[in-house]
């Protein structure tokens, strides 16, 4: 590539890179007036906040991030914010410092207005004790972005409380890095999405106290379908594993039967997806949305089994593999056996009827309110 050609694409990049900073100053412009209006309806006048942190929007796209965490801090959120009798707090929740900007996630349906986080220490110019919610891979970040004004904020704050919120085993900080919140915070808690990771061999591993609070999921927010009004579709996780072209190779091949990896979808058109799916496929954590959800939509769920998300009671379900070798050996006999209506049924009724065992929408609400109780399940 000779010189002049060089040119030509380095103006070309600069020129995009001055067109996305141009195009996130206008959507921020607008974020930042929205914001400081609907701020207005917070008491700024309340000694106590409670606060969730959340992912900004995506910082190539300025696209809002949606997974199963973050449908699951929304919905704390929203849950904590009915308990006012208990914690008699303000709850709000926030992007941290360097985040791109977002106002609303509107991926799914919910009532949570996000903030920036300088906006706090600003507008609750009163408040003497704060609780922070921060998701288990924003720890770190959470320490070294704060801005100095931020963390001056904060440490001149009467009481500080952070709580971990731990979705996600595998991406928990490690005991040394939960005792630096400790320099910050006087009490540091984490809380749990899975009941397999909360137990007292987890409270003595993090040394802090440990709560489970489960999420949101539970029968009664899906739209139930029997065998006879699905369709012979399988949905697949979108998660990226070595095995799964083999694996959807194989599914490919049985007659009649479509298969549909979760992409590019909000959650009520996941929702009404999963709701005609007769079978479901997670290649991501295992006991996770993308095989719970279908269940208590009525399908049939694969999976393999692991020792950091399932319980042992799921390794009793023939539809959880020991192993993708396994799975990959097994998964066409099972969906080719187990599509027989009164087969089926039978079955997904076993499945269901163990997730329902785990996942209430009362039990959740319960675990909130004991957690503001300070009613830890390991104190």
């Amino acid at each position: 590539m000779n010189m002049n050609a060089i040119g030509s694409v380095t103006r070309l990049v600069r020129l995009s890179f001055k067109a996305r900073a141009w195009k996130r100053l206008v959507k921020e412009t607008r974020v930042r007036r929205q914001q400081d209006k609907a701020i207005r309806n917070f008491d700024r006048k309340t000694r106590k906040l409670v606060v969730f942190l959340i992912p900004g929007a995506d910082k190539v796209t300025g696209a809002e991030k949606i997974s199963g965490g973050t449908i699951s801090i929304v919905s704390l959120r929203e849950e904590s914010a009915l308990l006012r009798d208990v914690h008699n707090a303000e709850v709000i929740m926030c992007t941290l410092p360097n985040e791109y900007l977002l106002f609303r996630h509107k991926l799914f349906a919910n009532r949570t207005d996000v903030f920036r986080f300088t906006q706090l220490r600003q507008y609750f110019s009163d408040a003497k004790e704060v609780l922070f919610h921060v998701p288990e891979f924003m720890c770190t970040y959470f320490m070294e972005y704060l801005e100095d004004g931020d963390r001056q904020w904060i440490e001149g704050l009467e009481k500080v409380h952070i709580n971990v919120m731990n979705q996600n085993v595998l991406l928990m900080p490690s005991a040394a890095e939960l005792g630096q919140l400790k320099q910050l915070a006087q009490v540091v808690t984490a809380t749990t999405a899975h009941q397999r990771y909360c137990n007292a061999h987890y409270r003595q591993v993090y040394n802090v106290p440990l709560h489970k609070l489960s999420v949101w999921i539970s029968p009664e927010k899906y739209t139930f379908r029997k065998y006879s009004d699905k369709e012979n579709l399988i949905v697949v996780s979108p998660d990226s594993h070595p095995m799964k072209d083999s694996v959807l190779e194989k599914l490919a091949a049985i007659p009649g039967l479509h298969v549909q990896i979760i992409r590019n979808l909000t959650y009520e058109q996941y929702k009404s997806t999963i709701a005609r799916a007769k079978w479901a496929l997670t290649f991501g954590e295992g006991l996770d949305g993308y095989i719970i959800e279908p269940i208590f939509s009525g399908a049939v769920a694969f999976a393999v089994y692991n020792e950091e998300f399932f319980t042992p009671d799921f390794k009793e379900l023939p539809t959880v593999y020991r192993s993708y070798d396994h799975l990959l050996e097994t998964i066409v006999n099972d969906i080719e056996r187990l599509d027989d209506e009164h087969l089926y049924k039978d079955y997904q009724q076993v499945q269901f009827d163990l997730c329902a065992k785990y996942y209430s929408a009362e039990q959740y609400r319960k675990n909130i309110r004991s957690f503001y109780e300070n009613n830890y399940t390991f104190k």
